[in-house]
């Protein structure tokens, strides 16, 4: 009897330990990382066409910000983009689906992405990760680019993250520099 007493207890300790170690490998598997090519230079709505007279003032954009309301990156950043007034800016999340759109970005924050309130940890609705943006002028013919950005609130994860293939406007968020 003490023998089919220990048996129990050692199959259910057993399927105790299968049962958790299954439920991390789910986890692992939930937890893919949202960050995975965020940086890119790659273009994602096929290939990029510049042949616009950037005269005015060259269209950088910033693939890193973290808005978390500090006065450091906290927008989506797109330099001169305002001196070409026929234009349109995309933003898509990472399953292509269109959440933002603007003819006069960086006019006002209702024409900056995000538009959500910002906190002290990111964006409400707007969650941390990857997006996808597309910026034409004129028309495809004249200028089109695409690519990717990271959108980085959480600082709390910060150990787990590498941003340096990222090119954010003027400077880093201090928080993400430890300053």
């Amino acid at each position: 009897m003490k023998s089919f007493k220990n048996y129990i207890s050692f199959l259910t300790l057993l399927t105790a330990m299968v049962s958790f170690m299954s439920c991390e490998d789910n986890n692992n598997q939930e937890g893919e990382d949202v960050f995975a090519g965020c940086c890119s230079e790659e273009p994602v709505f096929g290939p990029n066409v510049d042949n616009l007279d950037q005269s005015q003032g060259e269209i950088i954009v910033y693939n890193l910000f973290t808005p978390n309301n500090d006065a450091y990156n906290d927008r989506f950043g797109i330099e001169n983009i305002q001196l070409y007034e026929n234009h349109i800016v995309s933003i898509y999340n990472i399953d292509d689906e269109l959440i933002f759109e603007s003819t006069d970005y960086g006019s006002s924050s209702d024409e900056s992405f995000p538009t959500e309130p910002q906190g002290e940890f990111g964006v409400e609705g707007v969650p941390d990760g990857t997006y996808k943006y597309k910026i034409i002028v004129e028309n495809e013919q004249v200028y089109m680019k695409s690519g990717t950005f990271c959108l980085f609130g959480n600082f709390s994860a910060l150990d787990e993250q590498n941003f340096s293939d990222c090119t954010p406007s003027s400077q880093f968020d201090p928080t993400l520099t430890g300053n």
